[in-house]
């Protein structure tokens, strides 16, 4: 699989902490202030954080190797 260029390894952590932002301004939103949320909300919101992070490198990653697949294709 291709390394990844600097541009778009520096675009793919922008995203990524932005989905944690959206993430939880969102939960913060529902939640009326962060007010309800209960001991097990807490768990799910820092869960949600993580997915949040790692969703836009999984996007990458399978997007690469969606592309890679096609240039070997290409190469036979």
């Amino acid at each position: 699989m291709a390394k990844w260029s600097e541009g778009i390894r520096r675009i793919v952590q922008v995203f990524s902490v932005v989905t944690v932002i959206c993430w939880i301004s969102f939960v913060g939103i529902d939640s009326h202030g962060f007010s309800q949320i209960t001991p097990i909300g807490w768990l799910i919101i820092v869960g949600g954080a993580v997915v949040a992070y790692f969703t836009p490198q999984l996007i990458c990653i399978v997007t690469y190797w969606v592309i890679d697949g096609f240039r070997k294709d290409k190469g036979t």
